[in-house]
């Protein structure tokens, strides 16, 4: 769970938020890839060149093309039913906190009435058995490597159950963008979600409009009339997909079923917004330090 910068914070905080408002305003196409470019550049002349992993698979192999022409990309299904169980389990007895709720700290069985979201603190996630290695596969960060142009990092990695009976927020479950450069979000239903469930939702081809100065909530009736019926992914537990978050997208209020999401985002730089503070690392799990330098402090050597 990573907490957001805030104005009243340090001088490093109050740059880091000068930061990310001055690169929102640029919102030419043309001079946002000429940036890309140029971080990339620049990360190879510090890091060296990225990686080549093993090739694509054939589950992720039509991926890149997707991701590219729609900003949405399907994943097919990257946990095995048992796999989404053994997590389900593992979480069962763990704290979990409430979102944009003032952080009251609960379990499941015991949501307080009201309680939109909840996500699971940093150390829980990365020792919940399959996520790490999930957020590590190496096709998947092969995927995100091909698409942003240089070995990825992990700058944000969540486990976040939504609940139904509560006030929509418009902010994550209202259609939007998000205006972070250089990334892209694998989400992964760790729950059965249909259309009662808060599906995600995705309009095609708008991860290539001209950024909007501007962050702005669009109505459902609006996206309906300017681009028709977006895409909405549903899908047995394990199901995962891609998606550029530039693009317009939400969360569906869930109706009658609570949904389990993990969300991994992939980035060329750290995320502006966003204090980081890894978390030391107890299981045995080889993973690539570049990539999860921002989320585990003590990784094992890839």
């Amino acid at each position: 769970m990573l907490k957001q910068v805030t104005v009243g914070a340090s001088r490093h905080a109050r740059l880091k938020l000068f930061g990310y408002y001055v690169q929102r305003i640029v919102t030419s196409r043309t001079i946002r890839r000429a940036a890309n470019r140029a971080t990339v550049a620049v990360l190879a002349s510090l890091h060296g060149r990225p990686e080549q992993r093993p090739a694509l698979t054939p589950a992720i192999t039509p991926a890149l093309a997707a991701l590219r022409a729609d900003g949405c990309a399907p994943l097919g299904r990257l946990l095995s039913a048992a796999e989404c169980a053994e997590v389900l389990a593992w979480l069962e007895g763990r704290d979990m906190v409430a979102a944009r709720a003032g952080g009251q700290v609960f379990r499941a069985g015991a949501v307080p009435a009201g309680t939109r979201f909840a996500d699971y603190p940093l150390d829980s996630v990365v020792h919940c058995p399959h996520i790490l290695a999930l957020a590590n596969r190496p096709d998947v960060l092969q995927l995100a490597q091909d698409y942003l142009g240089y070995t990825p990092t992990i700058t944000q990695l969540a486990l976040r159950w939504s609940f139904p009976g509560a006030q929509a927020d418009a902010d994550v479950q209202g259609f939007h963008r998000d205006s972070e450069p250089g990334s892209i979000k694998l989400l992964a239903y760790l729950t059965d979600v249909d259309l009662d469930a808060g599906p995600h939702s995705y309009v095609a081809g708008t991860h290539r409009d001209r950024m909007p100065l501007r962050l702005h909530h669009y109505a459902d009736a609006d996206i309906a009339r300017d681009y028709g019926a977006g895409l909405v992914v549903t899908g047995p537990a394990g199901t995962a997909f891609a998606i550029d978050t530039k693009g317009i997208h939400k969360g569906t209020p869930p109706r009658r079923h609570a949904p389990l999401v993990l969300m991994v985002q992939y980035s060329l730089l750290p995320c502006l917004i966003y204090d980081y503070s890894p978390v030391a690392y107890r299981g045995g799990l080889a993973v690539d330090r570049y990539v999860n330098r921002l989320m585990i402090s003590a990784a094992s050597p890839a």
